[in-house]
């Protein structure tokens, strides 16, 4: 009788080391996948050309013209003083804080966001291990682990690493405070639900998520409490207030990394065309296809519905999922895109948590003959599915699509005086369907290190060269793929000004005096 009451909480303990050794180990693997080209700078190995670019321009302007958070400046900014309407600049501006110390290399931004990562990774499994049970919290973790987009924003210079955190960190103590009522747990949330909004405004999607919990928690009488609207309330108007303060400078100076300039919400001219709103519901599936829940997830989405409905991790999938939904269908303009791959990575936490959940679910379902045949159909599923992750992140580990940019961009610099103004090719002003989108391109100015305007495609003419000339821009450098979207622009440009260096992908002509 003495030795079985000693040996009881040691037998009851050896589930949780193992438990304990097993997420070690997916950390390790985690953070090991994420720290592949953290390393790298901000040349041609970049991924998002524009976003990291813009990211590396702020982050330089800070370290270079004041450290204002409150006055973020791009590159492609004309005769202005280059003030952008952005997301709160957190990120920029703490590498900035670096750059002043050890001076400018973009690898110290990478290494911030790994860090970021790494406790990203430490939320999550602390947010499945509370909804499931060991084994599902297991899959569920390694799911997110090889997640591509989870993997891709996790070194990439741009706000949603950080996103991914601070929502990650909402829910988690969200569900704490829903449980426990601690108003430690309510403040980290609140705090962490800001923060989101700040770094990237899609995040006000959570608050539909947030609300959606506590009334299935507490039901509709928990919003006549108090705490509810401050909290509401105090999520939103920091937000609000930081965005009102960066539109002037879109109105002011026309700057904008793609909030005012771009089309990105539903219209009533999708609902009116059919066709336009399927193309769109299309590309988005594609991308939650291919790099959230890949093709064979969505068999597992289904089978979450084998869980109890009333568990809590049934309610978080389902209501997360569900707010996710309807942002997408509100920005379905860019959701929907193949460029905007980076803005689903908020459906990855719900989808590993699908995954998790229905694997719990399936294991509670009562026995039949057929049961080693379905476990190991799961198993094989399961086996594909994180495959198919693995594969996706080798594939995309080394990027090296910009590098002939890049060396266009070092010959051509030392034929650029400092200090001149350039003109540089962007991308369209129009999508397929007439609204206005973000063209302008700002890997050249980067790498260049000059100021100057971007020409849209469609307004791309000898005649519009010249009057960029006639407002101080010397040198125009002009992608070839651009000239070869309007036929007969390259052989009038030659003629109309001198050409001062050529390269695989680009011409720089010059243009002024």
């Amino acid at each position: 009788m003495y030795n079985y009451h000693v040996t009881l909480p040691e037998a009851a303990a050896r589930p949780e080391k193992k438990a304990a050794r097993i997420f070690l180990l997916l950390f390790l693997a985690g953070a090991a996948i994420r720290a592949v080209d953290v390393f790298r700078p901000a040349d041609g190995r970049i991924r998002e050309s524009w976003r990291e670019s813009d990211y590396a321009a702020v982050a330089r302007n800070f370290a270079r013209e004041g450290m204002n958070i409150l006055l973020p400046r791009i590159d492609w900014r004309g005769n202005f003083p280059g003030y952008a309407e952005m997301e709160f600049p957190i990120i920029p501006w703490t590498m900035a804080v670096f750059y002043k110390i050890f001076g400018v290399h973009e690898e110290i931004g990478r290494a911030i966001l790994w860090l970021v990562s790494l406790l990203t990774l430490l939320v999550f499994f602390a947010l499945a291990r509370r909804l499931l049970p060991a084994p599902a919290a297991t899959a569920a973790s390694l799911f997110f682990v090889l997640s591509p987009l989870a993997v891709r924003v996790s070194n990439s210079l741009q706000p949603e690493g950080l996103m991914l955190l601070l929502l990650l960190v909402s829910v988690h103590f969200f569900l704490c405070w829903l449980d426990r009522g601690a108003r430690s747990d309510y403040w980290i949330s609140l705090l962490a639900t800001v923060g989101a909004i700040m770094v990237k405004a899609p995040a006000a999607h959570i608050g539909l998520v947030l609300a959606a919990l506590l009334i299935a928690k507490k039901g509709f009488r928990a919003l006549r409490r108090a705490d509810v609207w401050i909290f509401g309330a105090l999520a939103l108007l920091p937000a609000a207030a930081w965005y009102v303060h960066a539109h002037r400078f879109y109105l002011e100076f026309g700057l904008s990394l793609g909030l005012s300039n771009e089309t990105h919400w539903i219209g009533w001219d999708l609902l009116r065309s059919p066709r336009q709103f399927l193309f769109l519901v299309l590309g988005a599936a594609r991308t939650e296809s291919m790099l959230v829940w890949t093709p064979l997830g969505w068999i597992f989405l289904g089978a979450v519905f084998f869980v109890r409905k009333g568990t809590d991790v049934f309610k978080v999938v389902f209501w997360w999922l569900a707010g996710i939904g309807v942002y997408f269908l509100v920005a379905i303009r860019t959701i929907g895109d193949g460029w905007a791959a980076y803005y689903h990575v908020v459906a990855v936490p719900p989808a590993a948590l699908a995954i998790g959940a229905a694997i719990d679910g399936l294991s509670r379902r009562h026995p039949f003959d057929q049961r080693r045949f379905e476990r190991r159909a799961v198993a094989a599923g399961l086996a594909l599915i994180f495959g198919f992750q693995a594969f996706l992140v080798v594939r995309d580990f080394h990027p090296r699509k910009f590098e002939p940019f890049y060396a266009c961009a070092k010959a051509f610099a030392p034929l650029i005086p400092k200090g001149d103004l350039i003109l540089v090719s962007g991308g369209r002003a129009r999508d397929q369907f007439g609204r206005s989108v973000a063209y302008n391109a700002s890997y050249f100015f980067y790498w260049l290190d000059r100021k100057g305007w971007n020409v849209p495609l469609e307004d791309a003419s000898r005649e519009a060269v010249s009057e960029f000339a006639r407002r101080g821009a010397r040198f125009f450098v002009c992608e070839r793929g651009f000239l070869s979207w309007r036929p007969g622009l390259e052989s009038a440009l030659r003629a109309a000004f001198p050409v001062t260096a050529e390269c695989s992908e680009a011409i720089l002509f010059k243009i002024g005096p």
